[in-house]
């Protein structure tokens, strides 16, 4: 299994240098989206809700101190060989998504999303908070929000497969609750 250095090398390869809000929030996305479609783990360490959305600490400790200057984008510890064909797929379809969004775009879009909300829950403002991303709150909320038509990420070609019976359960599911997740957010 890749670590979150891993993928974020695999990032700058593919962007170039960006900025370190950016790198930690497209990270976190080839997490969310490798769990929401494939209910797989990509990354070894866990996502941590801090003020300015996820962000995993090891990336952030290699990021602003291992690199040789500030705009620097190799990452020392990286290692190209635990990311497999099918992460590099993931990744490749996240940054096609999100990789053009600004760190202030980036904020806020994990800042409204369910996963980095329910792991703040009780956090004043901008308090530092370790609180860990749920991993299953991740696969659910990714996986819902393609069932349900939002804009997202191009599930890899080479991953697709069928989820028969279990996409019809999910969507009848999520059809029952739509209206009442939608009453909830409105109070």
């Amino acid at each position: 299994m890749a670590t979150a250095i891993d993928v974020a090398q695999y990032i700058y390869n593919k962007q170039g240098w960006v900025d370190a809000w950016r790198l930690a929030k497209l990270t976190y996305y080839s997490q969310a989206w490798s769990l929401g479609w494939f209910g797989r783990s990509m990354i070894t360490e866990e996502f941590q809700a801090w003020a300015d959305g996820p962000a995993e600490p090891k990336l952030h400790s290699e990021n602003k101190y291992n690199r040789s200057s500030a705009t620097s984008s190799s990452l020392p510890s990286a290692n190209f060989d635990r990311l497999s064909d099918s992460d590099k797929a993931v990744i490749d379809s996240v940054l096609d998504f999100y990789g053009k969004l600004s760190k202030e775009e980036l904020i806020e879009k994990t800042h409204a999303e369910t996963p980095w909300q329910e792991a703040r829950r009780g956090e004043v403002g901008g308090a530092p908070s370790k609180n860990p991303l749920s991993q299953s709150t991740m696969k659910t909320f990714d996986a819902l929000q393609e069932i349900q038509g939002e804009a997202v990420p191009t599930r890899p070609k080479q991953q697709q497969r069928s989820l028969g019976p279990s996409r019809e359960k999910l969507m009848s599911t999520a059809s029952r609750w739509k209206t009442a997740l939608d009453l909830l957010e409105l109070k």
